[in-house]
């Protein structure tokens, strides 16, 4: 399947996601954290939208969904993988007849129980897959601020993937700092980050965004109200739009509290 096909890519927006090699449903789809902040850097395309169109782009690739169908799911407020592996079959089925009945358009065929049971089958298998490569052994080039440049002096002193920086002492950090030219307190922040990614769910986003509102370790984060948490981050989206593509739900914020004691 064609990108222009996604809801809102248009022409214009196709043509720009070409020259940078994406013609595809799957080329979208499947980028990385660290791609698609590379992708909006070079296109100037807003993170959020093209972060939409990557959610999109997911629901496309569940067997059976398609275009016609991903719009459906998007009419009734299922917007991305994560979100339809949260929903109940029958709920789901009764609010796309309701669609049906209000923008007899949209809908070309009902789709079964059977059909929904699948795709929300599908949808939890393609999100565990993801949030598991989201973890400590995910390379370390995806931790926010890093980059190629940092990330080439770290992989030289042997520190290739996220998990490498857990076991980091103060004189590991502070030898580190002498041998590769980069401060101390950048590579103190890089270890909070992936002290964090060990939550699943969590990624290289969320573990900024975290940081930034004064969460700079799992045992810190299991000390948290997820309520308040969720206001926190909430206020900092407002006052940082770049830092997070999209808010995380109260019960993410809930599931890494919970998983933060498990941790600690």
């Amino acid at each position: 399947m064609k990108l222009i096909e996604i809801e809102g890519i248009g022409k214009d927006y196709a043509k720009t996601l070409e020259k940078e090699g994406l013609t595809e449903v799957g080329d979208l789809s499947s980028l990385s954290w660290n791609q698609m902040k590379e992708l909006a850097t070079k296109t100037k395309i807003s993170p959020k939208l093209l972060d939409k169109w990557q959610e999109h782009a997911d629901l496309m690739t569940l067997k059976g969904i398609g275009p016609e169908y991903s719009e459906v799911l998007n009419e009734i407020g299922i917007d991305s993988v994560k979100e339809l592996a949260y929903r109940n079959p029958e709920n789901t089925l009764k609010k796309i007849e309701q669609l049906d009945k209000e923008k007899p358009d949209i809908v070309r065929k009902l789709p079964t129980i059977k059909d929904i049971e699948g795709w929300i089958e599908a949808a939890k298998e393609k999100y565990n897959i993801k949030i598991e490569k989201e973890g400590p052994g995910m390379d370390i080039i995806n931790i926010e601020g890093i980059g190629n440049k940092y990330s080439k002096k770290l992989e030289s002193a042997g520190y290739k993937k996220c998990e490498n920086l857990l076991s980091m002492t103060k004189e590991d950090i502070e030898k580190l700092a002498k041998s590769s030219g980069i401060s101390a307190k950048l590579i103190d922040k890089w270890q909070e980050h992936a002290d964090l990614m060990r939550i699943k769910g969590v990624g290289p986003e969320y573990a900024e965004a975290l940081n930034q509102i004064g969460i700079d370790s799992v045992k810190e984060f299991a000390q948290r109200n997820p309520k308040n948490t969720l206001e926190k981050i909430e206020k900092l989206d407002k006052e940082k739009p770049d830092v997070i593509r999209k808010l995380p739900l109260l019960k993410d914020v809930e599931n890494w509290i919970e998983q933060a004691k498990e941790l600690k």
